[in-house]
């Protein structure tokens, strides 16, 4: 396509029989035309304090003080309405006179024609009547190509009265993909490299994307390659796009090392790992992931409860911020007993999710009331978290929608304003806590409860805001004794795609790698998952199954693709998102603090908690360990998974290598390594049974003869021992699941 000057009246037509526009207005076509050339950037005149004493609002989102800074402002030096081409907005925009951000557009361009009519006109205000922009759309939506290859956009503006508008030339364009797709100012994509791309396209308050796909290879048909379930169809039908070929799938060492770990967060023991691989049992990977989430329905087999509990209880308890220094000691111990228990009995996701929303009563009865109150310090009494903080924290980590951005202005990448924002706070308005001392001296008590009255005022108009869910309309303040009501059950209705959508991506993500959609908390139409069908097929059967989480990591767990190799064809070494191989994580720090004592056979003793309390048991992150912080556990601060840290770095590596706590398990009196030398353990027997403790699978041949001649070369057998065992510790094979 090129850059063809189109005449204003084709740009500001209105494809409706009783909407023809004759004249550029401000919201519709002026705060388009800035936002396309930049000027409204937070690092440019949108920035706090804007840019040589001219300021604007992001993206355009405030036409009203736009307006006034440009018109009105400045001694109204920055348009003339006698001489609009010495309009200083169009000279600095054009670099006719110096310019701190360069010249913006040209003299020709269509921007500079529909700013020079607007001022021609009389420079109107923002139009009052105008219908509201309800939609954009672009076409293609979607389309595969070739390296090379170039494709022009069309942009479609729908209104709320049914007009609809081309909006082409005046939309922005940022491609989310720079190595795959490359896109112009007008709309015209070029295909730059392979993969999978995502080109953004913005119109005033809304945004969409138009999707990109360019093979790595000719798309070739993977007819022979078997499917255990439907993600594996729909995993197919994207390598098929693509051109990509799956590694083979893993080894029954490596899937029962993996299953453990990624399920209960828990090493196998050598009699497991010695009793799977001998079974020739086609089910036994089934039935041992049946095992593992308790639903064999044989007491006898199903003994995992306790640790796949305590690991999920962990993740989740990472999700909701449980902390002692927010809840106190009594209401920390309150919701982690609660999670416990929930997850004990398979409570469904949604009503888990219903008991938090609406918790209301004593912080240490009622542990989900520790997600609505708070306490900053040991010595207040909990009080209700800020409504607008509860909002934020509600949808991000039961929707995946970061609101953030909205609680200052309209979401830059979504349909979401600041009347969003306000609405879904107002929910949270009417509850209020205090203190009762049914608990006598354990102190650090307080009820949450519903007063029925509260609201909450809009920042910029200062009006009272109703309460309303997003995409939704206001409700009946009066109809509902509790407002969080209609909101927990639009939260965790079958009908709201979002929310099993959220949950389904965050499973996925810690079984895969990497989620969907990353990051997982960041489910909005400008970040797609990079396999839509197969997150829609993902939730539409968590959902028929009744949010049964049980239930969704058995479906994931029993994939072909969650048990492909970790060892990836040479083409798809860098590939992550496409789950073509198992990707390879590093361990979380509880799980590794764990193995390392397993390894090792010790019991790590931690502080106000029974004797063999593991870490992943441990229900905040107020338990002194230098060894867990340094590897990454989260403090529990912000409702973000991302807070977790699994980017290994230096001082990880030293603590492993040379901390005190590996060399202190090692040369413990009651460890492994001691009772191997007790029992006289053959050399070749003590090595097997160590790899068994670390790698879960035999030793080869020359591991063994590597291992022999370590001991032998040592001071003396134990000695040699530990060194083995620091060695198998050390080792990436053993730090990462693989």
């Amino acid at each position: 396509m090129q850059n063809i000057l189109i005449p204003l009246c084709l740009i500001l037509s209105v494809e409706s029989p009783d909407a023809e526009r004759s004249r550029p207005g401000f919201t519709a076509d002026v705060v388009p035309v800035l936002t396309k050339a930049g000027c409204n950037q937070g690092a440019c005149h949108a920035s706090q304090h804007g840019k040589g004493s001219f300021k604007l609002s992001l993206f355009g989102f405030g036409p009203e003080d736009d307006y006034r800074a440009i018109v009105r402002d400045h001694q109204q030096r920055r348009v003339s309405r006698v001489s609009p081409a010495a309009s200083l907005i169009l000279k600095k925009a054009t670099l006719s006179i110096p310019h701190g951000g360069g010249r913006l557009i040209k003299r020709d361009s269509i921007e500079y024609e529909i700013l020079y009519a607007w001022i021609a006109a009389g420079a109107p205000g923002p139009e009052t009547d105008a219908p509201k922009l309800t939609r954009l759309s672009v076409s293609p939506e979607s389309g595969t190509y070739q390296v090379g290859q170039t494709q022009p956009l069309r942009v479609m503006a729908e209104f709320e009265n049914g007009s609809s508008r081309d909006v082409t030339q005046i939309a922005r364009y940022d491609s989310f993909s720079d190595s795959v797709v490359s896109v112009g100012s007008r709309g015209t994509m070029k295909v730059v490299g392979r993969g999978q791309g995502v080109v953004m396209v913005r119109f005033r308050t809304q945004a969409c994307v138009a999707h990109v796909l360019s093979p790595f290879r000719d798309p070739a048909r993977l007819s022979g390659l078997e499917e255990y379930n439907f993600i594996d169809q729909h995993a197919r039908e994207h390598w098929e796009r693509l051109g990509l070929q799956p590694s083979g799938v893993c080894t029954d060492a490596e899937f029962i090392r993996r299953a453990f770990l990624d399920c209960i967060g828990t090493l196998p023991s050598p009699e497991r790992i010695t009793r799977f691989l001998a079974s020739k049992d086609e089910n036994k990977r089934a039935d041992l992931i049946d095992e593992l989430l308790g639903l064999t329905g044989d007491p006898h087999r199903d003994v995992h409860t306790k640790e796949w509990t305590a690991y999920w209880a962990m993740k989740w308890g990472d999700l909701l911020k449980n902390n002692r220094k927010k809840a106190g000691d009594s209401g920390m111990w309150a919701m982690h007993n609660w999670i416990r228990q929930s997850l004990r009995k398979n409570t469904p996701i949604d009503q888990f999710v219903r008991e938090l929303i609406t918790a209301q009563g004593s912080v240490f009865e009622n542990g989900p009331v520790n997600f609505i109150a708070y306490g900053p310090r040991p010595t207040d009494l909990p009080v209700v978290a800020p409504a607008t903080d509860l909002a934020e924290t509600t949808v991000q980590i039961f929707l995946g929608i970061r609101l953030q951005c909205a609680r200052c202005h309209h979401h830059p990448f979504e349909v979401y304003s600041q009347d969003d924002y306000y609405g879904l706070a107002a929910f949270f308005t009417q509850l209020e806590s205090k203190p009762t001392t049914t608990f006598g001296e354990l102190g650090f008590d307080a009820t949450v409860s519903v007063r029925g009255t509260g609201s909450i005022k809009h920042p910029r108009r200062g009006t009272i805001v109703k309460p309303k869910l997003l995409h939704g309309e206001e409700i009946d303040e009066t109809a509902h004794d509790d407002l969080r009501t209609p909101l927990a059950n639009w939260v965790t209705s079958p009908n709201n795609p979002l929310f099993a959508r959220n949950i389904v991506n965050r499973v996925w993500a810690h079984f895969l790698g990497v989620g969907l959609v990353d990051p997982v908390d960041d489910l909005r139409a400008t970040n797609p998952p990079s396999n839509p069908k197969l997150l829609h097929a993902l939730a539409v059967d968590f959902v028929s199954h009744r949010f049964d989480q049980k239930h969704l990591i058995r479906r994931i767990m029993n994939s072909r693709v969650y048990q492909l190799s970790s060892l990836p064809r040479p083409e798809n070494a860098q590939q992550t998102r496409f789950y073509t191989h198992y990707n390879v994580k590093r361990l979380p720090a509880e799980v590794l603090f764990d193995a390392i004592d397993f390894a090792s056979g010790t019991h790590e003793k931690f502080p106000r908690v029974p004797p063999g309390t593991r870490a992943i048991e441990l229900p905040d992150p107020n338990f002194e360990s230098y060894f867990l912080d340094t590897l990454g556990r989260p403090q529990r601060v912000v409702a973000c998974e991302c807070e977790r840290t699994a980017e290994p770095n230096l001082a990880q590596v030293l603590q492993i290598a040379n901390g005190e706590i590996l060399q202190r398990k090692l040369t413990d009196k009651n460890g492994r390594i001691a009772a191997i030398v007790k029992r006289d353990c053959e050399e070749t027997a003590a090595i097997l049974e160590l790899y068994l403790a670390t790698f879960s699978r035999p030793p080869s041949k020359n591991e063994i003869e590597g291992c022999v001649d370590i001991i032998r070369r040592s001071a003396d057998r134990k000695q040699g021992f530990e060194n083995v065992l620091w060695a198998l510790c050390n080792s990436r094979e053993f730090l990462f699941n693989h």
